[in-house]
C-alpha cells in the first residue's frame, strides 16, 4: 500500500497482448487509413503460414484486423489452427484450401477471384495455388486481436485441442451446399463463389438504388454483407461499431467519413481498395462511375444468427443533432449533394436521386 501522502510512481500502460503477437510474427504492419489497392501491398515472410503476408491495420485494430497473404505459383501454405474466427476474401488467383478436424472426414473447397468463406472455428486449413504459373493474394478479416488479448497466451489460441463439433463434423458438402434464404435480406452459406454476381435484395432504407444482403457464414459470430448502388446514386449517412473492412469489388467513386462536429475526410476508391469507418464515424459512399458500384463489408461481432454487440450501435434514425444512427437525405449538410452533383456533371453522368421530399425517401 502507497504511504499516506506519497506520490506514487506513474503506471505505465503495457502494450496490448495483440500488438505484443503482431510485431513477433515478422512481417510488414501497415497502420493505414484506407489502402488504394490490395494487389499493390508490400509483403514479407511469413513463417507461420510459410508464404508472404502482411497485416494490414485500419481503424479500430484491437477488435478486427485484416492480413494478406501471397502464395507462390504451384505453392501450399503450411496447416493453421487458432480459436480466432477469419473470413477469407480472393483477392486473386485460383486455389484450394482443404479443411480438416480430429475425428472427420477432410473437406475441400476450391476458389477464386472475388470468392468468399469461412474455415470452420479451430479447424485445421492449409491453403493451395492451383495456378503454375502466377501467385496469388488472399485477405483475412478476423477477430484475432479481440481473441488474443482477452486470453493473452499463445498456445490456448494456435493449439487448443478443443472441438467445436457443433460449428463442423466434416459433411462432404460443406462448402458446395449453395446455403438458404433465411427471410428478408439474409442468406445462410459457408462459401459464395463469386460475390461480385451474387444477387441482392433493394433496400431503399439505406438510400436511392441501394441494394444489400447479409451473409452467415460457418456459424460465425463475425458477420458480412454486399452492398451495391446504381449509376448516379449515393449511400445516407450511417455510423455503427466498430471493426467494419470495406472492399470494393465493382464501380469507382468516393466515401466522406467525420466524427459528429468534424470536418469531413474523402477517401476515392475503385475495385481492390478497401478501408474501414472508424468507430460510430459517420459514413456514406458515392458512385461516380458508369456502372453499378459493389462492396463486400466484412465485421467484428453482429452476425444474423448470433448477434454479439460490440461497441456502439445505432437503430435510431433521425438528424445528425439527435445522435442518430443514420442521416435522412432531407437532414443532410445541403452541400453533400452539390458535391456529389458537380462530380457527376464532370463526367457526364445524370444524378438519379429523387428531390428531397419525394416519397422514394420513405424507408422500407
Amino acid at each position: 500500500m502507497p504511504n499516506p501522502g506519497e506520490t506514487p510512481e506513474k503506471f505505465i500502460r503495457p502494450q496490448a497482448f495483440y500488438d505484443i503477437w503482431q510485431d513477433k510474427e515478422g512481417i510488414p504492419i501497415y497502420k493505414l487509413f484506407h489502402v488504394e489497392s490490395l494487389m499493390d501491398v508490400e509483403l514479407g515472410e511469413w513463417n507461420r503460414f510459410g508464404c508472404r503476408g502482411a497485416f494490414v491495420n485500419l481503424a479500430d485494430p484491437h477488435i478486427t484486423t485484416a492480413a494478406i497473404l501471397e502464395i507462390l505459383p504451384g505453392g501450399k501454405t503450411v496447416s493453421v489452427k487458432h480459436i480466432f474466427e477469419t473470413l477469407i476474401y480472393g483477392i486473386s488467383g485460383r486455389g484450394k484450401t482443404t479443411v480438416k478436424s480430429p475425428g472427420f472426414a477432410e473437406v475441400s473447397v476450391e476458389w477464386g477471384t472475388h470468392s468468399l468463406f469461412s474455415p470452420p472455428l479451430n479447424t485445421t486449413y492449409s491453403h493451395q495455388n492451383l495456378d503454375s504459373s502466377r501467385p496469388l493474394r488472399l485477405l483475412t478479416v478476423s477477430n484475432a486481436p479481440l481473441i488474443l488479448s482477452l486470453f493473452h497466451n499463445e498456445r490456448f489460441v494456435f493449439d487448443n485441442p478443443v472441438v467445436f463439433d457443433d460449428r463442423f463434423r466434416g459433411p462432404p458438402d460443406f462448402f458446395t451446399d449453395p446455403g438458404k434464404h433465411l427471410g428478408g435480406r439474409v442468406w445462410r452459406t459457408n462459401f459464395v463463389p463469386d460475390v461480385s454476381k451474387f444477387a441482392l435484395i433493394d433496400w431503399v432504407r439505406r438510400g436511392s438504388g441501394a441494394k444489400s444482403f447479409h451473409l452467415s457464414m460457418a456459424d460465425n459470430t463475425m458477420a458480412c454483407h454486399l452492398s451495391e448502388f446504381e449509376v448516379g446514386t449515393y449511400k445516407k449517412g450511417h455510423r455503427h461499431g466498430p471493426g467494419a473492412h470495406v472492399i470494393v469489388l465493382a464501380g469507382e467513386g468516393y466515401s466522406l467519413l467525420w466524427q459528429e462536429g468534424k470536418e469531413r475526410i474523402r477517401i476515392d476508391w475503385r475495385p481492390g481498395s478497401m478501408f474501414s469507418p472508424p468507430e460510430w464515424w459517420y459514413h456514406q459512399h458515392f458512385n461516380t462511375g458508369p456502372e453499378p458500384a459493389r462492396y463486400l463489408a466484412l465485421r467484428r461481432g453482429g452476425s444474423p444468427e448470433h448477434p454479439l454487440r460490440i461497441g456502439m450501435s445505432g437503430g435510431k434514425r433521425g438528424n445528425e443533432e439527435a445522435g442518430a444512427e443514420q442521416i435522412e437525405y432531407e437532414d443532410e449538410d445541403p452541400a453533400i449533394r452539390e458535391l456529389y452533383a458537380r462530380e457527376l456533371a464532370a463526367k457526364g453522368i445524370k444524378l438519379s436521386i429523387p428531390p428531397v421530399g419525394s416519397t422514394v425517401n420513405a424507408s422500407v
